[in-house]
């Protein structure tokens, strides 16, 4: 009975978490190579920090992930969170891509969903002068 217990709650919690990480739309991204770092803009309603995200890097692609909702109830607002080089593990003198889609109305971020299949899906950017 404890095996099954055990079991239980393991799968649980391994859901859990796969449920947790999902990719998060940014509002703009900037970086300081002075500093080394890379800071992310997104939308907080008061409860959004650097915990809230995990970064991943793969191939030089990086991907931004919310592992943790805001839950808080103010205003939504944008506010940027701000990671070392070395966190994410971007060599600075190399190129690197974003994998998170890009939204200019923040009112939006909250609500808007997804593709599922990544940036791939997502709609063709707007090229100038078209």
């Amino acid at each position: 009975m404890k095996i099954l217990a055990v079991f239980c709650l393991v799968m649980f919690l391994s859901v859990a978490t796969v449920l947790a990480d999902e990719m998060e739309p940014l509002l703009g991204m900037t970086s300081d190579f002075d500093a080394g770092t890379i800071s992310i803009e997104v939308v907080s309603s008061g409860c959004t920090d650097k915990s809230s995200f995990r970064v991943d890097l793969t191939n030089d692609v990086l991907t931004v992930f919310r592992v943790r909702k805001d839950t808080c109830k103010a205003m939504p607002e944008k506010t940027a969170i701000t990671f070392t080089v070395k966190e994410v593990g971007i060599n600075p003198h190399q190129p690197f891509t974003i994998a998170n889609p890009f939204l200019v109305n923040e009112n939006l971020a909250g609500i808007v969903k997804l593709p599922e299949s990544g940036h791939d899906a997502l709609v063709n950017p707007v090229r100038g002068n078209e």
